[in-house]
């Protein structure tokens, strides 16, 4: 019964004092884990983060387990743990067994408001600090846990020349590991626009402490007072005004494309406004693309002038700020329409088959489920990208793999995005 099999598990414990993490038993097949706390103080789920009230030093959470064949009522067991409150607890399904119910939940993001978020192991985060800076950390942009923290700058004559017209605070933003992130993390900053006259725009920029100089951060959106980039470190950053005529053009020398199979559509694409590069001066052509990283490479090749639909994915508070108005134009423009549990999933890596039934649907392409592809690996495509697969095939728009493949579930690097992407802009134009 449920209970024997609740009483015979012995892998829940409570976390140590300062852990962030606690990760649920497996259990037999037939059963499934849910959480809620015994006061329902706490938002819980089979995975999420646990966050107690302010008040409270500890969370009582019950486990309860049930056989699916049978109702809720007829064969359940439980299990109590004690988490402590002080931190926000990231609860995680268990690797092998059947201990969820299906599909897991994403991680909720911790958020903090006052300059400093400590971001679990792989987790995500929102920071900000008074409104004038805030940061999106995605999942996995580190594989270690994350202690942030944002402080404006008080004493910036030495930072500053002649030639620098400030239009924001300069604020330096810290993490406690080294090294670059895995994922690039978005910033949004507040600038005041009446510090700028008719021939200037707004760029962000990073303090190089060995050069001792500053550097623009390529790419950047502009709205409402606010400017948005993705960076892959933290540093010294601040707003500038620069020339719109002097605004420095993307930068197209990357150090790590050279003899790529790419180079040429990487450097065509950077040179259409479609794609950018890293704060490093790097292109990571072999780089997995997200689905809201190709949404937004899609709508900068396409260019569309609608503000996009109003979005109603139940998961988009997750979709970074630097990629809501693109995946709303998809979305208007019916490029897009997400999963059949109204999700939108923007940081799941997309596959070449999901590539292909957009970039078929932005060509107004009527494509048929039923349409044979001429792939060695036909019956490995999902019935519903046969059709857009078979057009892109025809089209030369999207090539085979070796031995006349097409990988339908493999993941689409940036290199492979940008290429698709020209010929794309080719067709469009015949």
């Amino acid at each position: 019964t449920a209970a024997e099999i609740a009483a015979d598990i012995t892998t829940v414990t409570a976390p140590v004092a300062d852990a962030t993490s606690l990760t649920l038993p497996t259990v037999p097949s037939g059963y499934t884990i849910t959480i809620k706390s015994s006061s329902n103080t706490a938002v819980i789920g089979i995975n999420g983060t646990i966050t107690p009230p302010a008040t409270a030093t500890s969370v009582n959470l019950v486990f309860t387990i049930t056989r699916t064949s049978n109702s809720a009522t007829a064969d359940t067991g439980s299990i109590a743990v004690t988490v402590p409150a002080h931190v926000p607890t990231t609860v995680t399904p268990p690797s092998g067994g059947s201990g969820s119910s299906g599909a897991s939940t994403p991680i909720a993001p911790v958020t903090s408001t006052n300059g400093n978020i400590t971001v679990p192991k792989g987790g995500m985060g929102v920071v900000s600090l008074n409104q004038l800076v805030t940061i999106s950390i995605p999942a996995g942009a580190s594989n270690e846990e994350l202690k942030i923290s944002i402080d404006a700058v008080a004493n910036t004559q030495p930072l500053l020349t002649n030639q620098n017209k400030l239009v924001s605070q300069v604020f330096e933003i810290l993490k406690n590991v080294s090294g670059n992130f895995s994922k690039p993390v978005t910033m949004t900053f507040a600038f005041d626009p009446s510090k700028l006259d008719d021939s200037q725009t707004v760029a962000v920029f990073y303090f190089d402490e060995v050069k001792k100089e500053w550097v623009k951060v390529a790419g950047g959106t502009i709205k409402d007072g606010k400017i948005t980039v993705e960076v892959n470190h933290f540093t010294k950053f601040a707003v500038f005004a620069v020339s719109k005529e002097a605004a420095p053009k993307p930068v197209i020398d990357f150090s790590d494309i050279s003899g790529h199979w790419a180079e040429a559509a990487i450097k065509q694409a950077v040179s259409f406004g479609i794609v950018g590069g890293y704060p490093d001066g790097t292109f990571n052509p072999n780089r997995t693309v997200t689905r809201a990283e190709f949404a937004v490479m899609l709508m900068n090749t396409l260019k569309p002038q609608a503000d996009g639909a109003e979005l109603t994915f139940t998961d988009k508070g997750k979709i970074a700020t630097w990629a809501q108005k693109s995946v709303a134009q998809a979305v208007q423009a019916g490029i897009l329409t997400g999963y059949k549990d109204s999700t939108f999933r923007p940081d799941a890596e997309i596959t070449r088959s999901e590539m292909a039934v957009m970039i078929a649907k932005a060509l107004g392409l009527s494509v048929e489920a039923a349409t044979a592809t001429g792939f060695t690996d036909d019956k490995d495509i999902p019935y519903w990208a046969k059709g857009a697969v078979g057009a892109m095939k025809k089209l030369s728009i999207i090539d085979g793999k070796g031995a006349n493949t097409f990988a339908p579930g493999n993941k689409a690097t940036r290199a492979e995005s940008v290429t698709v992407l020209l010929k794309m802009l080719a067709q469009k134009g015949k």
